[in-house]
């Protein structure tokens, strides 16, 4: 098993850059512009910025990556239980590296270089002897185990009930409303006494019901309609019989003279 990061000094990497980490009064670390008026503004409110833990850059790396400075800092221990477990760092702590730099601090750090586990020192590279970061504070506290896996999909990286709620209510909307649906039939049925309440028939009547639901497109996603079949164009339009040519008009008889001899 890995052995936790520790670090027990903070700053061990420090760098002015923009962003430095706050801690709100309802104990979540965000983080925040770190010019002295927007800091101003922040006390005011009760928010507390971490000074112990230096500053880091905006970038898209930091997007997805962004409590890695604070971790690299020695700034784990700051982390509220219920962040952590929002976070699902309780069950998957991220990694941190070793090269003691931010990305891009400077033009020959623009990105962490190599990968965990890699077969040499210089495939490692930043992460040579990385682990996963350790909270103290969990110690000795209940959290709540892993949610189990989706059973639409098979995801298994949801760290909190929430958030595996929320994934089938959005990327399983049509799979949860043929469930609800199938699921009341059953209970009405039940309730009149058509079916027994026993499970085992409740389930095969709750399973047929949703596959005829979705036999009949219930709740199902409407596929792309297709294209109106298109107009024939003005050279494929069959041509019109030629017509007959109008008869010549015929001429007038030549007017007879009335003069006498």
């Amino acid at each position: 098993m890995a052995t936790p990061l520790t670090s027990e000094q903070p700053n061990s990497v420090i760098i002015d850059q923009g962003l430095i980490y706050c801690r709100f009064p309802s104990g979540e670390i965000q983080a925040c512009d770190a010019s002295d008026m927007e800091l101003m503004k922040k006390i005011r409110r009760g928010i507390t910025p971490l000074q112990d833990y230096g500053q880091f850059g905006s970038s898209a790396y930091y997007m997805d990556h962004p409590f890695e400075p604070l971790f690299q800092a020695g700034g784990a221990r700051e982390m509220s239980v219920n962040q952590i477990v929002e976070l699902g760092y309780h069950l998957r702590p991220p990694l941190v590296p070793t090269c003691d730099q931010h990305v891009g601090m400077h033009k020959d750090h623009l990105t962490h270089v190599g990968r965990p586990g890699g077969g040499s020192a210089k495939a490692q590279g930043c992460w040579r002897g990385a682990r996963p970061v350790y909270f103290p504070q969990l110690e000795g506290v209940q959290v709540p185990e892993a949610p189990d896996e989706c059973e639409f999909c098979g995801r298994d990286d949801f760290p909190t009930e929430r958030a595996y709620r929320q994934h089938q209510e959005v990327m399983h909307a049509d799979r949860r409303q043929q469930q609800e649906l199938g699921d009341a039939i059953v209970a009405g049925l039940q309730r009149t006494g058509v079916v027994s309440g026993g499970s085992g028939n409740a389930e095969a009547v709750a399973a047929a019901v949703a596959a005829t639901l979705r036999a009949l497109g219930y709740g199902a996603t409407p596929g792309p309609q297709p294209d109106p079949p298109a107009e024939p164009e003005d050279d494929d339009q069959p041509e019109a019989p030629p017509s007959e040519p109008e008869p010549e008009p015929t001429p007038e008889p030549a007017p007879t003279s009335s003069r006498r001899r």
